[in-house]
């Protein structure tokens, strides 16, 4: 099958939304609302790691999560390269 028509050389505008995807969670959107008042009911009737494990879970959907990040070695940063510490042996006690 060959492809008809004039081809879009420019691509999609930034920023615009898929129509299906925007559909899709207009669909999820109007089920959980409609169903809002039993989820809360079921998830009363959690035990506390059952509840946690899905709050967490639904979380990820709200907060955006943090990506990881590689932090930049220092070397060299101190002026020195090499720290000796001596430890003298004194006689005395200490006046405490």
């Amino acid at each position: 099958m060959s492809f008809r028509g004039k081809p879009n050389l420019n691509g999609r505008k930034v920023g615009s939304k898929n129509l299906v995807t925007k559909q899709t969670k207009e669909a999820v959107s109007e089920i959980i609302e409609g169903n809002l008042s039993e989820f809360q009911n079921r998830m009363n009737n959690l035990s506390d790691s059952e509840y946690c494990k899905i709050y967490l879970s639904l979380m990820k959907f709200v907060v955006p999560t943090m990506r990881s990040i590689d932090a930049p070695t220092i070397q060299n940063a101190l002026p020195f390269s090499k720290v000796e510490i001596e430890i003298l042996k004194t006689d005395t006690k200490p006046p405490y």
